[in-house]
């Protein structure tokens, strides 16, 4: 199973005007009954499905799916814009798959790992790198990577941070995305600053748009 590759889909809604511009009792519950009529169609269909208030001016909503079939991703995407059309449109997506990274020695089930109970904050952005990157030598690369991971695994503040690298090689215009899982938005932004100072960083061309969310809590809507 620690094998086995994992679709993943992400995409942001933006709500209408008029949406927001009803009281604020009913946004709560077309929102609610629209996220668990969502969540209750696809208990048994995907792998998780989680949800996200965007912290971003472009978007009100970020879904992350992940299935073991594409066409789960399609019949999500269909549900999904019927569920929210009359409130609002899907403006953005992702698409990548999660699988073992040659430069990460240890392993781990992957369809059980995304089964975690999610954490507070969610923070994804698609990734490229230059070509002369993939022209050195891999082992030039690979201790290059494992700078990377060892700095972050081991800085101070990097405690309960949850890590998938995703591959996006020909289905999207990048390369990876990266998706994270946080407790904390103060260490993450620390972690990251750090990481600027790793050799890897000079073949990266682009890490945007970055897609930042909270997660979202049935019991505590607004």
């Amino acid at each position: 199973m620690s094998e086995e590759k994992v679709y993943m889909y992400i995409s942001t809604l933006k709500f209408s005007k008029e949406f927001w511009n009803e009281n604020e009792y009913d946004i709560k519950v077309k929102l609610v009954s629209k996220l668990k009529e969502l969540e209750e169609f696809f208990s048994d269909k995907l792998i998780s499905i989680k949800y996200y208030y965007s912290l971003r001016h472009n978007c009100d909503i970020i879904f992350w799916v992940s299935s073991f079939d594409t066409n789960n991703l399609i019949k999500f995407r269909i549900t999904m814009n019927k569920l929210f059309s009359e409130i609002g449109e899907e403006n953005y997506s992702l698409l990548s798959i999660y699988k073992q990274s040659p430069y990460f020695k240890a392993k781990h089930n992957l369809a059980e790992y995304l089964k975690l109970k999610p954490l507070r904050y969610f923070v994804a952005y698609p990734m490229k790198k230059s070509p002369e990157w993939y022209l050195l030598p891999f082992s030039d690369r690979d201790e290059m990577m494992s700078e990377h991971i060892t700095t972050a695994m081991n800085h101070p503040k990097a405690k309960g941070i949850r890590s998938y690298t995703t591959y996006s090689f020909g289905i999207t215009e990048d390369e990876f995305v990266v998706i994270y899982e946080l407790t904390s938005l103060d260490n993450w932004v620390e972690v990251v600053e750090k990481l600027r100072e790793v050799k890897a960083r000079k073949w990266t061309l682009r890490e945007e748009p970055v897609l930042i969310g909270e997660r979202i809590e049935f019991n505590n809507v607004f």
